[in-house]
């Protein structure tokens, strides 16, 4: 008996590493990269929307401030770090069944889109450093720059304009 039992062991981990490689396979379609970084930029908004909405001071978090600048920092470490990853070519604007709002000038002009990608990691890197010192003024004005040299630089000729 222990040795049909070794058998179907084999068996199961056999049939389970070839759908793992399957699956793996299956996370990398066009599809689901485009909906993984819209998810990723979503985060980015989120963060800066939150911490918005604490500046105007439509809610009393201003603790909380630190906890989001650092989420956007590192957000801006791994855009960075994996860019080629979340914008493979075939991923923008009508290239899968996926709306998405990336426009052609990625791929044509990816070094100026790695600058960018630069840009939002310095100017979030930035804001988390200021956002530490609790100064609201500072806060909000490192939020504008992270708003126009950050993210800006991206959706100022990388992406399509919103309605």
């Amino acid at each position: 008996m222990p040795r049909f039992t070794g058998w179907i062991f084999a068996a199961a981990l056999v049939l389970a590493t070839g759908l793992g490689t399957a699956a793996a396979f299956a996370a990398d379609e066009p599809v689901n990269l485009v909906k993984y970084r819209k998810m990723f930029m979503d985060a980015n908004g989120a963060h800066i929307g939150m911490i918005a909405s604490i500046i105007k001071g439509e809610v009393s978090f201003s603790n909380q401030i630190p906890v989001h600048a650092n989420a956007l920092a590192e957000q801006g470490k791994l855009l960075t770090a994996t860019l080629k990853q979340l914008f493979p070519k075939g991923t923008a604007k009508g290239e899968t069944s996926e709306k998405s709002a990336a426009l052609p000038a990625i791929w044509e002009k990816w070094s100026d889109f790695e600058q960018a990608a630069q840009r939002f990691q310095q100017e979030s890197a930035k804001f988390a450093e200021v956002a530490q010192g609790g100064d609201m003024a500072a806060i909000a004005q490192q939020l504008g720059a992270l708003g126009k040299q950050g993210c800006g630089g991206c959706h100022q000729d990388f992406r399509e304009k919103q309605q």
